[in-house]
């Protein structure tokens, strides 16, 4: 997986850019993109290098450890990484810094920003790291203004502003994407659409597995479901989650009631009648294996991050 260091000697490099670091603003409504390219000068390149050269810094300092994407969150002190392939339309949007419309984007409206340094030796071939960060957008400063000090005096500075901070939501390097705050990795790409392309893939394996009641109404309601999506895209990811809800399907009644789950199972034709959406966390927490007993203490508990 993607390492730091690497990252953090790559920055370390060109403190003095010469032009290699160019700025992409994006706008992103729903599943569609519109960017700006500005030019940046290189007092500016030097000074986001410094920065993120440092923020990376601190993040090896901290300890923070690479893990594998989950769709299910984030846990404290590691950052995720998937492949760049995985969140469906990476090549979309880095597209975007030649498919730039030359129109510029209002300060309000710029949903994150894309740093791209070229990287590779004049005589190689041409090679980019990425560095995303959403735009702050500086909300509650809008709502007045920003002063500067001129030698004695102060004056006002324009409320059209764009904040770079100490901070980095991803990197891409060498096929990988790291995520440092995992919402950014919806707010950025089109993961939700990804997740849904993933989740119906599923739908159809079980479709074909014959074991719902209504299933027609099971694979729509699921679809709409974002958290449902979320955890059928961890068994498109992990085939032997289904095939063991396959193989211990006998197990589904004890299952049921062992953990008073909100799902009805008609014996006489060996399915699960679905019926409305309400139903939708248990059967797909049960399909994902997710209930569990300790063997200590034979307590029980359901685990929808690990499954």
């Amino acid at each position: 997986m993607m390492d730091l260091r690497e990252i953090e000697n790559i920055l370390g490099e060109y403190f003095e850019p010469e032009g290699r670091l160019s700025v992409l603003f994006v706008n992103k409504n729903g599943v569609n993109y519109k960017a700006y390219n500005p030019e940046v000068s290189s007092d500016v390149q030097e000074k986001i290098i410094r920065i993120f050269y440092n923020t990376i810094g601190e993040y090896i300092e901290s300890g923070v450890e690479s893990a594998e994407f989950n769709p299910s969150g984030q846990e404290p002190g590691t950052f995720s990484v998937c492949l760049e392939e995985y969140v469906g339309n990476f090549d979309e949007v880095i597209n975007l810094f030649e498919a730039d419309d030359h129109e510029e984007i209002a300060a309000e409206d710029i949903s994150f920003l894309i740093h791209r340094l070229r990287i590779n030796k004049d005589e190689e071939d041409v090679k980019y790291l990425y560095l995303f960060r959403r735009n702050t957008k500086m909300k509650k400063l809008r709502r007045g203004f920003w002063l500067r000090k001129v030698r004695n005096e102060y004056d006002v500075l324009d409320s059209e502003l764009i904040g770079v901070d100490n901070y980095i939501d991803a990197i891409s390097y060498e096929g990988e994407i790291a995520f440092f705050a995992h919402i950014s990795a919806e707010r950025i790409f089109n993961l939700r659409e990804k997740f849904a392309e993933n989740a119906q893939l599923v739908l159809e394996q079980l479709r074909g597995l014959n074991f719902f009641e209504n299933f027609e109404d099971f694979f729509e309601d699921s679809l709409e479901d974002a958290r449902v999506t979320r955890r059928l895209t961890k068994i498109h990811h992990n085939p032997d989650i289904l095939q063991l809800f396959r193989q211990n399907y006998e197990n589904v009644p004890d299952v049921i009631e062992e953990f008073d789950l909100n799902i009805n199972f008609d014996g006489t034709i060996n399915r699960i009648i679905y019926e409305d959406k309400e139903q939708l966390s248990d059967i797909t927490m049960l399909i994902r294996d997710a209930y569990y007993k300790t063997v200590l203490a034979n307590r029980k508990g359901v685990d929808d991050y690990n499954n």
